[in-house]
């Protein structure tokens, strides 16, 4: 459990530090209650695993003063000590707030973390898994998921060329593209900067002028002849005129092509652990966003995700035809801005033999306001005959945490001069704008193990 030392100490009466102390009290008694009455009751948990995941909303970041009291940390402590393994998102390059966390969940507790993602669509953000080491083993295996070369992202909304070091557009004379255009910006110090891409049709005979270097290159695989006579040299048809086609690319010289997305944006971390009989691989993300009304970024979430199930479910079958009897599990879990269990991106989700049992499946949202099913949890071939060992799902859950800590009833205590919409986001500073999602799993074979070996035959 987890270790509350501030606690102990009081404080004068009525002072700053007294008040949060009984605060803090009271929400933990209703939390751990609460708690308690939320997970499966008469379970034995020496047979179980229960596996979390949380998207703590910019944990590290000092936005509306971070998690400025020991109050928030001390709630987040007391659910994440209900799970043997949690894995994070949105922990932050400072992690000051999350070794915080840890020294109150205790020494039993240890993790694991990427570092953080460059590019800002990385966010500057880590993937954490926190485990119990009295509950959970890490079995030695970890690595940050990457992309082969063919198979990498690339973005829905086309790649881009940067107009500069010789390369530039000429339009057709009398032409003026300036206008008024669709767009977010963002003001600062009076100054006004887009705050997205704007792509503006270009006309009819545009050319692109190309700067000295540039050069047509005739892909590897198309026909040719080899002149008599000669080695290491061919001959290449080369259309006059238009040049186009499968054969044929334009090869620029130096960082010409501005490519926004190569590999994922935030990078995917794998970690096998073992909890009683049950090995498990775990995948855990935090899938690009960029907006749920762009369409073209909407196809960009739903590229990465069947990117993603495509690798991890590549690399669980090529381990299973190496040992047809690998009782290895392996799922990904994490934030995978999913709209719905109906939308383009779950399907993209439950694709290459990828799964999400039907007790996450009929959460209704994993976000504060339970209306849209960002976070997820999915297995690969979950049915699959893996010898002795059996998935089995013994409950899954999201539990809601603003119905018993920084409740709206307490907006006056915590933030009277706020509104209620204000006072909404302000707590989800504290604590987090998702809800942490749940699943406990079947973890002791022995019975199986015990009955296989009877039916064994005699040497």
């Amino acid at each position: 459990m987890p270790t509350y030392a501030s606690l102990s100490q009081s404080h004068p009466a009525g002072s700053p530090k007294e008040v949060l102390r009984k605060r803090t009290i009271t929400g933990l008694r209703r939390l751990r209650a609460a708690l308690r009455a939320h997970f499966p009751q008469g379970t034995d948990r020496m047979g179980t695993v229960r596996i979390g995941t949380w998207n703590i909303r910019e944990f590290g970041n000092t936005k509306y003063g971070g998690r400025d009291t020991y109050e928030p940390l001390y709630y987040m402590a007391e659910i994440i000590s209900n799970f043997d393994i949690v894995a994070l998102q949105e922990v932050r390059d400072n992690m000051r707030e999350f070794h915080a966390l840890l020294a109150i969940l205790g020494p039993a507790w240890d993790y694991l973390a990427t570092d953080v993602t460059d590019g800002g669509a990385g966010n500057g953000e880590r993937m954490v898994f926190a485990f119990n080491r009295n509950r959970v083993r890490f079995r030695n295996i970890a690595g940050e998921l990457t992309l082969p070369d063919g198979k990498k992202i690339l973005a829905s909304f086309g790649e881009r060329i940067r107009l500069e070091n010789g390369i530039s557009l000429e339009l057709p004379d009398g032409v003026d593209l300036s206008g008024v255009y669709r767009a977010r910006s963002d003001k600062k110090g009076g100054v006004v900067k887009l705050a997205e891409d704007v792509d503006i049709a270009l006309p009819a005979d545009t050319y692109l002028k190309l700067p000295e270097g540039s050069a047509l290159a005739v892909t590897r695989g198309t026909e040719v002849t080899r002149p008599p006579g000669t080695r290491g040299r061919v001959t290449v048809q080369v259309p006059e005129g238009k040049i186009c086609g499968e054969d044929f690319r334009l090869r620029f010289p130096g960082q010409a092509l501005d490519q926004s997305f190569k590999q994922f944006a935030r990078t995917p971390y794998l970690v096998s652990f073992q909890a009683g009989w049950l090995k498990i691989d775990l995948a855990t993300v935090h899938i690009y966003f960029g907006d749920n009304e762009d369409e073209k970024l909407l196809a960009q979430r739903q590229r990465e995700i069947a990117s993603l199930t495509a690798a991890l479910g590549k690399r669980a079958a090529k381990e299973m035809s190496k040992n047809p009897e690998n009782t290895v599990l392996t799922a990904v879990l994490g934030d995978f801005n999913i709209l719905s269990a109906e939308h383009e991106t779950m399907q993209a989700l439950e694709a290459n033999g990828f799964e999400v049992p039907q007790e996450i499946r009929s959460i209704p949202g994993s976000n504060v306001a339970k209306d849209k099913a960002y976070d997820q949890i999915a297995f690969w071939e979950p049915a699959r005959v893996r010898g002795y060992t059996r998935f089995e799902v013994r409950g899954a859950n999201v539990f809601d945490f603003f119905d018993h800590v920084y409740t709206l009833a307490e907006r006056s205590i915590y933030q009277p001069q706020r509104s209620e919409g204000s006072y909404k986001t302000w707590r989800t500073y504290k604590m987090s704008d998702h809800l942490p999602m749940w699943v406990e799993l079947t973890s002791d074979f022995s019975d199986a193990y015990i009955d296989a070996c009877d039916l064994s035959e005699p040497r």
